[in-house]
């Protein structure tokens, strides 16, 4: 299964050549994880921090760009799981302009006590919402 939210490409993101600075796309990575939480696991970052005192902070992050974004595009993230453990999970984002892939990312994120800043495990409740999410492994052959 497939999480999207589409993000409206503003003047505010683009540099002076008009295509998306690359570092606004980060954020747009992490606004479309918060999006994840919220609408799809019903789980939204701030009850995580009020209600259950952990956060998923980023571990690592790394995107591949193919192809510019540029004012007025309406770039689609698509976000599924590609790996879930016990207290991380590393996530497959997709850029898309109607069926141009633009980007590529693999993020990945870490639940952790915001009491001692350590990794913990993933509650099953959550875990169970998040692995509807998990990317089909291919098939042999």
């Amino acid at each position: 299964m497939l999480f999207s939210s589409e993000f409206l490409i503003r003047f505010s993101h683009c540099d002076p050549a008009g295509i998306v600075y690359f570092a606004n796309f980060f954020d747009m990575i992490n606004a479309v994880v918060e999006d994840w939480f919220s609408q799809a696991l019903g789980t939204p970052f701030q009850s995580l921090h009020a209600d259950r005192n952990v956060s998923f902070p980023v571990v690592s992050t790394q995107c591949e760009f193919s192809s510019p974004c540029r004012l007025g595009d309406k770039l689609a993230l698509e976000l599924s799981v590609a790996h879930l453990g016990q207290s991380s999970l590393t996530l497959t984002i997709r850029g898309r302009v109607a069926r141009e892939e633009k980007l590529r990312a693999r993020h990945t994120i870490a639940m952790i006590s915001l009491d001692s800043y350590r990794a913990v495990a993933i509650p099953e409740d959550l875990r169970a919402r998040i692995g509807a999410y998990v990317e089909e492994a291919p098939a042999p052959g």
